[in-house]
């Protein structure tokens, strides 16, 4: 008999825990502690060889716990089951959506390079683009859904930008029109202007739809980027952020999350965990909900406008077709 493969929700309970490790309880304990002690000074001296990227990891190498600025049961645990939802090689949690966002971006860009972004975006998003970034020399463009691919070829190639593009930062849905976005198109768009010694990144702030509705990394992103605060949390008694790629392009996250010291703590690790074990049935139920008030406010004299997915149609084109193609919301 073949194995059956578990859906995420059903390993939210238990994946990447050990109840021996604590003393057999069976919900992962707080690991409320800023130190760790080692087996030996030996073994605390090549933990911190490999953490600092001094030298890698043996083959047979277990990398122990040292300060949880770099590793703590609660956040590793919470990432590994992070990564079932969206089938990720790795996971790196944040204390914030915009802590999450911010370090993927300043890891990846450097003076002179170009980010290309969609719009509108979150406005945190939005500010720290256009007025941090902008501040160390990085050029920032944005373009909106209606553009083409040949579209921002141009632009770009107008810029005389085409050999600095770096990366492209999408939100989609955006915030707050629900406007749709082409994952599979933008890693196009970066492969166009890749070379061999520079792949253009696609990041996803997934946060709208979340990891129940829509799986970018399948889609061709590089990254994906949540504000846990919001479906993830669900409670309204946590900030947290998240990102998730490949273990290459984590690993050099968590590097400058070390260094910025952003790092979730073992309280938010845990409420997150909690709250992963809902996520599927929360998202569902309040999808059902947003169906019903969608109708009632289309129906309201005094509204003019509802920006919701559930009411596209093949009418709407290329949005109908994006969230065929690229999400998957319940049906209203």
């Amino acid at each position: 008999m073949s194995e059956h493969k578990m859906h995420p929700e059903s390993k939210m309970m238990s994946h990447g825990y050990n109840p021996e490790w604590s003393e057999g309880a069976i919900k992962c304990p707080i690991f409320q502690t800023s130190t760790f002690v080692f087996p030996t000074a030996e073994a605390g001296k090549a933990f911190f060889e490999v953490a600092s990227g001094l030298r890698e990891k043996g083959q047979q190498e277990k990398v122990g716990l040292i300060y949880s600025r770099l590793n703590n049961p609660d956040l590793e645990i919470l990432e590994d089951r992070l990564c079932l939802w969206d089938e990720a090689e790795a996971c790196a949690v944040f204390e914030s959506g915009m802590s999450a966002i911010s370090t993927a971006l300043m890891e990846f860009l450097s003076p002179g390079d170009l980010l290309l972004f969609s719009g509108p975006l979150y406005g945190g998003s939005d500010h720290f683009i256009k007025h941090f970034l902008t501040r160390f020399g990085i050029h920032a463009m944005e373009f909106n859904a209606s553009e083409s691919m040949e579209d921002l070829i141009g632009r770009i190639r107008e810029k005389g930008l085409e050999n600095k593009l770096r990366m492209i930062f999408l939100e989609t849905p955006a915030n707050p029109t629900n406007c749709l976005y082409d994952i599979s198109l933008y890693r196009k768009l970066a492969d166009y202007f890749s070379t061999a010694d520079n792949r253009v990144l696609v990041g996803v702030d997934n946060t709208y739809l979340g990891p129940v509705f829509q799986h970018p990394l399948k889609h061709g992103a590089d990254l994906v980027i949540y504000s846990a605060t919001k479906y993830i949390g669900g409670h309204s008694d946590v900030i947290a952020g998240a990102c998730l790629g490949s273990k290459a392009l984590i690993q050099r996250i968590k590097g400058l999350r070390t260094y910025f010291g952003n790092m979730a703590g073992p309280w938010t690790g845990w409420l997150l965990m909690r709250s992963l074990e809902t996520l599927k049935i929360r998202m569902e139920r309040q999808a059902a909900n947003a169906s019903v008030l969608a109708d009632y406010l289309t129906h309201h004299p005094k509204i003019h406008d509802v920006h919701y997915l559930g009411y596209l149609t093949e009418a709407d084109g290329d949005q109908y077709e994006i969230l065929k193609n690229n999400a998957s919301p319940p049906a209203p």
